[in-house]
């Protein structure tokens, strides 16, 4: 893969990860990103790859970046995927 379509993945995955961050937390675009650039700071994975960590763990499949992505936002996946039941019955 080229690295200019490698760019346009990683920005693709990265504007996933900050879509889903937006629809968890209710939150602008800005923040999500600063979240995003936050944990890829603290792990020290690169940012494609813990986009498609989150990316994964919120459809429910697993990556490369799965793990670290998890510690960070596994509650909040895992809350928001139970609350929808919860709040019908």
């Amino acid at each position: 893969m080229s690295q200019r379509a490698t760019a346009h993945t990683s920005r693709r995955e990265i504007d996933v990860a900050v879509g889903i961050l937006v629809g968890l937390r209710g939150c602008s675009d800005r923040a999500a990103f600063d979240e995003l650039v936050g944990v890829v700071r603290d792990t020290g994975i690169g940012i494609g790859a813990i986009a498609t960590g989150l990316a994964a763990l919120a459809s429910g499949g697993s990556s490369a970046g799965h793990d670290e992505a998890f510690a960070a936002w596994g509650d909040l996946v895992t809350r928001r995927r139970v609350l929808p039941a919860a709040v019908v019955s």
